[in-house]
């Protein structure tokens, strides 16, 4: 899978948020709804703030799955000692 085809797919996973990308990225709205459609072939410089953002939302997901299980490991270490 390529570059576009990669953004086109998470572009596709956050269909309600093109406009939250387009603000915190820096990239037109209309361009982040181009990229979706595949109506334009983007150069790097106009995909990588949108990689960016998805990178960090990836992380900040996992921090968030790593706060929503960290109670549970609490509770397991408390049940071993």
């Amino acid at each position: 899978m390529g570059i576009q085809e990669y953004v086109r797919k998470r572009l596709d996973e956050v269909v309600g948020q093109h406009n939250r990308i387009s603000r915190e990225s820096g990239v037109p709205q209309a361009t982040v709804s181009r990229i979706h459609t595949g109506v334009v072939s983007p150069r790097l410089s106009t995909v990588q703030p949108i990689l960016d953002w998805f990178a960090k939302e990836d992380a900040l997901a996992a921090k968030m799955a790593g706060v929503k299980n960290r109670p549970a490991q609490i509770l397991d270490l408390t049940k071993a000692e």
